[in-house]
């Protein structure tokens, strides 16, 4: 580890408190159930095993529409140097959390027992997990070849980009790897309210200086997933993202998390654009999923994320629900 990693991890150790206190949860409202179709990946997965859904949560008595995953073209994908046959892919039940180095422990103040995760996810999880693990087993695959920093982008607001992130990070979790949520959304912050957190701090004032980033993160105990929210919305996102603590943020995270997903909102259009630009520079994203409306939405703005991430993206999930 270099020495500048070193200082990075030495002025975000948290500071020793007495009792750390989280800001009382409360019920997040429901969003629309969004039908995510999937398409067939690009090389089909083996059958994998994912955790039951709770028997206490009431499900939906109507079926959701299954999720779509078109699998960007194999000559846009940044290849790696494949440990078996090309059509070989590892299901989601043979992934392990790897054994953690002897270093500096990077320990979030505040905790929670675990996030109120909104009901449209238990009800995509338990419905159709089977063709959502194809898309967490990809994230997995390129997390093990060092490319952990994934940006979730939506061509519009209200797409389901959130629902998404939600849903690979719970499916990454329950193999026991770890994962961060960064809230990125300038335009929108509600990712802490979604999981049922209030919270008046957040990754601006990690950005500023005025609080270490071990402050600005809630981890839960139960979910194995951590949140650096963001406490409020901001139309000067570029200016904030211009400080060198994004750069230390993203290597902070990408250090002591196994994957880490950027919830980057509505990209295609101001002020947004320029706040997913900037984070895609400045935290040195690896990868990128873009999640895109197939009723309402016409081809230019997926083309005009795919001119922003390029080789960098993985796929586009169509939602029809909104």
């Amino acid at each position: 580890m270099s020495q500048i990693d070193e200082a990075f991890i030495q002025a975000y150790a948290p500071p020793q408190v007495d009792s750390p206190q989280a800001s009382s949860p409360q019920q997040a409202g429901q969003p629309n159930a969004p039908h995510i179709q999937l398409h067939a990946p690009v090389q089909p997965p083996m059958p994998a095993s994912v955790p039951a859904p709770n028997p206490s949560v009431a499900w939906a008595p109507e079926p959701i529409p299954a999720p779509h995953f078109v699998a960007a073209p194999a000559q846009t994908v940044e290849a790696a140097a494949p440990a078996g046959p090309a059509t070989e892919r590892r299901p989601l039940s043979t992934f392990s959390a790897p054994e953690q180095p002897a270093t500096t422990a990077f320990n979030p103040v505040f905790e929670v027992d675990g996030f109120r995760w909104p009901k449209i996810t238990d009800d995509l999880l338990s419905a159709h997990h089977q063709l959502l693990v194809p898309v967490a087993e990809q994230l997995l695959d390129v997390s093990e070849q060092g490319r952990s920093l994934i940006g979730i982008v939506g061509t519009r607001p209200n797409v389901g980009c959130s629902t998404v992130l939600m849903c690979l990070a719970r499916l990454v979790a329950s193999v026991g790897k770890s994962v961060a949520l960064v809230d990125a959304n300038f335009a929108k912050a509600a990712l802490a309210r979604d999981l049922g957190l209030e919270f008046d701090m957040g990754w601006q004032d990690v950005l500023t200086g005025d609080l270490p980033l071990a402050e600005c993160v809630v981890k839960s105990l139960k979910d194995r997933i951590a949140l650096l929210p963001l406490a409020r919305q901001t139309g000067a996102a570029t200016e904030l993202l211009a400080s060198i603590q994004t750069s230390v943020t993203a290597g902070v995270l990408r250090y002591h998390y196994d994957v880490v997903l950027f919830n980057l909102g509505n990209a295609a259009e101001p002020p947004q654009d320029e706040a997913a630009f900037s984070i895609m520079q400045h935290c040195r994203l690896d990868a990128s999923i873009i999640v895109a409306d197939t009723e309402r939405t016409g081809i230019e703005p997926v083309d005009t994320l795919l001119s922003l991430f390029g080789q960098k993206c993985l796929g586009v999930i169509g939602n029809s629900a909104t």
